[in-house]
C-alpha cells in the first residue's frame, strides 16, 4: 500500500513541466504531429480561443501546415489541414516533422567544456554568462548576465535552439527562438534582466536521461537563499545558495511541497519532497550545489479577509449567446457545482484552498459579491472563473474588467 500511496503523492507533486521546444513557423506542406498531453487539440475556424471548434483532433494525428501563422490570445496559431478540414491550431502543441531537403545535415559543433564556476560567484552578473554545456538536444539553465538576448545566445559554447524565461506572476514561460521572426517570439529584451534565470535548449534531438548522479558524503556548505514567494500552489525559481535541500526548504517563508533540480550532464530532474521517506528522494546533499538553480512548488496559502490581491479572470457559462468571440470551451455548465448547489449568478470557480471564500472584483461594473462555490481543473492560486447564464454576459463583463485586476477578500458571512 505504501508504494501506491507514494506514487499517488508523487503524481500530485509533479515536477514542474519544462516547455516544449518550438522550431518556428511551419512551412506550407510541412507535416506536424498533435501533442497535447493526451487531451487532443481543437481545430478552430479562426486563430482565437473563442473561435468555433471544427473538430477535436486526437494526439498523434498528423496534420499538414498551410503556411499561415497568426499571434492571438497569447498563442501562436498555425493554419493546417487534417481529415479534409482546414482551420487553426495552437502551435505550441504541434511537433514538426524533420524535412529532408536532400542535403547533408550540418555537423553539430564540438561542445566546449563547461565554464568553471568560481566558489564565490558575483551576486550581480556583469555580462552574458556561458552556461554549463548540455548534451545535444539537452537543457541547461542559469543567470542570464545580460538583458540582450542576442548577446546571451552568442556567449554560449553550443548552438542555442530556444531560450525560455519563467514568469512568477503568470506562472508561464516566455520564449525566444534565435533567428525567428518577432511574431514567433514572446520573450524580448524588455522582459529579461541580468539576474533573470533562463532555460536554454541546445540544438538537436532531446537525449535520454543518463544514470542518476551519486551524492558525495559531505557536510552542509553555503547559506540557503530565500526565493521569491510564488502564488498558492505555484512555482518559483532561483539559485539555491546551499548544497543541502533540507536547509533550503526550511529557509523559505512559505510551505515548500517540492524542490526540483535539473542535473545538466545527465539531463535528469532530481526531486526533494519535504517529509517524504529517504528512498523517495533523488535530490541529496552534494548533488545540489550552492550555485544550482532550483524550482520550488509552494503549498496552499489561504488568503486572509481584508486583503487586496492581484488576480486573473475568466468566465464560464450555461448557454451560448450571439457574440462569436464570447463562445469558447467554458460552455454548457448548467448543473451542480463543487459545493453541491446548482450554478447561479455570483458563483465563481476558485482553487481548492479558497473554496467558500467571498470576494469582490475592484472595478466590477456589476458591483457583486462573489463566492467560491466551484472548482476548475485549470484554476489555481488567485485566478477566478466567474459564472454567467450566457456567454454574451461573460464576454461583455470581461471586456470591461479585463483579464487581470485586483480582488478584495471579504469576511465569511
Amino acid at each position: 500500500m505504501l508504494p501506491l500511496l507514494l506514487a499517488a503523492a508523487l503524481g500530485a507533486l509533479a515536477v514542474p513541466p519544462l516547455p516544449t521546444a518550438a522550431s518556428g513557423p511551419l512551412e506550407a506542406g510541412q507535416r506536424a504531429t498533435v501533442s497535447a498531453d493526451g487531451d487532443g487539440l481543437n481545430l478552430r475556424a479562426e486563430p482565437a480561443i473563442a473561435a468555433d471548434i471544427l473538430d477535436r483532433i486526437p494526439d498523434g494525428t498528423l496534420v499538414t501546415a498551410l503556411g499561415e501563422q497568426r499571434r492571438a490570445d497569447g498563442y501562436d496559431w498555425e493554419r493546417v489541414e487534417v481529415g479534409g478540414l482546414s482551420g487553426w491550431m495552437a502551435a505550441d502543441y504541434l511537433v514538426a516533422e524533420e524535412q529532408d531537403d536532400g542535403s547533408e545535415p550540418e555537423p553539430e559543433p564540438e561542445p566546449d567544456p563547461p565554464v568553471p564556476v568560481p566558489p564565490e560567484p558575483a551576486p550581480v552578473p556583469t555580462g552574458p554568462l556561458a552556461l554549463p554545456v548540455p548534451p545535444a538536444g539537452g537543457l541547461t539553465l542559469g543567470r542570464a548576465g545580460t538583458s540582450d538576448l542576442e548577446e546571451l545566445v552568442a556567449a554560449q559554447g553550443f548552438r542555442v535552439a530556444v531560450v525560455w524565461l519563467y514568469r512568477l506572476d503568470s506562472q508561464d514561460y516566455l520564449r525566444y527562438i534565435p533567428g525567428a521572426p518577432a511574431i514567433v517570439n514572446t520573450l524580448d529584451s524588455s522582459s529579461i534582466t541580468p539576474e533573470s534565470i533562463v532555460l536554454l535548449k541546445r540544438l538537436g534531438d532531446r537525449p535520454q536521461p543518463g544514470a542518476a548522479p551519486e551524492a558525495p558524503d559531505e557536510g552542509v556548505r553555503g547559506t540557503a537563499n530565500v526565493l521569491p514567494s510564488p502564488p498558492s500552489e505555484g512555482l518559483t525559481v532561483g539559485v539555491s545558495g546551499t548544497n543541502d535541500p533540507v536547509a533550503l526548504a526550511e529557509a523559505q517563508p512559505f510551505e515548500v511541497r517540492l524542490i526540483a533540480f535539473l542535473h545538466v550532464p545527465t539531463q535528469r530532474q532530481l526531486v526533494y519532497i519535504p517529509g517524504a521517506p529517504s528512498f523517495v528522494q533523488s535530490l541529496e546533499r552534494g548533488v545540489l550545489e550552492p550555485d544550482s538553480v532550483v524550482w520550488m512548488r509552494a503549498g496552499s496559502v489561504p488568503q486572509a479577509a481584508g486583503t487586496v490581491v492581484e488576480a486573473t479572470f475568466s468566465y464560464y457559462y450555461c448557454e451560448q449567446g450571439t457574440i462569436p468571440r464570447g463562445i469558447g470551451d467554458g460552455g454548457g455548465f448548467c448543473g451542480q457545482m463543487a459545493n453541491g448547489d446548482i450554478v447561479h449568478p455570483r458563483a465563481a470557480a476558485c482553487s481548492r484552498e479558497n473554496l467558500g471564500q467571498r470576494f469582490r472584483v475592484i472595478g466590477d461594473p456589476l458591483d457583486r459579491v462573489y463566492t467560491c462555490t466551484d472548482l476548475g481543473s485549470a484554476v489555481r492560486g488567485s485566478h477566478r472563473d466567474i459564472w454567467f447564464e450566457n456567454s454574451d454576459d461573460g464576454r461583455l463583463w470581461l471586456d470591461e474588467v479585463g483579464d487581470r485586476g485586483r480582488i478584495e477578500i471579504l469576511p465569511e458571512e
